[in-house]
């Protein structure tokens, strides 16, 4: 039981007003000051920053919450438009692609927090073109101070963590070691 649930509970009882007749009147007493601490802390995590159904699902089962008090949480909290999958998606491809990041690691980073790039409008065509993800890709290759040793895979390597793929990081790997005069493939 959450902390903020068990406070609840015990405040309701000093004041008198949890005088339960029955275990099954204690039982939905309890559902109810648990549904209701489980709404507050949504409330509060939204303070901060959104997040995706699966983040404030995963967050709320760590707090202690039931998976029915959860479920319902999260079932209302989409219903009145504090969550949405969609509109996170949304801030975070922006949000992630002025960071210098790649498709593949957004994809990966979206699906983690339980959100299915299926279900992204106009995912990738609206956020990326070919063009745009080389130019992001150069940028950040062309940044990078070569020591002149293993040059072209500590590029390569650091393209691809960035959420580049593996054709794309080589191609710009090799286009900035050219421009610069240097190989050490």
């Amino acid at each position: 039981m959450p902390v903020a649930v068990a406070r609840a509970l015990d405040s309701k009882a000093r004041c008198r007003e949890l005088l339960p007749s029955s275990r099954t009147e204690l039982l939905h007493a309890m559902g109810e000051v648990s549904r209701a601490c489980a709404m507050e802390r949504t409330a509060s995590l939204l303070d901060r920053r959104d997040y995706s159904e699966g983040e404030l699902s995963a967050r709320l089962l760590r707090d202690g919450y039931t998976t029915q008090t959860v479920e319902y949480t999260c079932r209302r909290s989409v219903e009145c438009g504090l969550v949405d999958n969609a509109r996170f998606a949304d801030a975070f491809i922006r949000s992630k692609l002025s960071q210098g990041w790649g498709r593949v690691r957004i994809e990966r980073d979206l699906s983690r927090r339980g959100i299915d790039m299926a279900d992204v409008p106009g995912w990738p065509e609206l956020y990326l073109t070919q063009e745009s993800e080389e130019e992001s890709a150069y940028a950040l290759a062309s940044r990078r101070r070569l020591t002149g040793k293993n040059d072209y895979e500590k590029t390569v390597r650091f393209l691809v963590t960035r959420g580049f793929p593996l054709g794309l990081a080589t191609r710009m790997a090799r286009r900035v070691l050219d421009e610069r005069g240097e190989s050490d493939e």
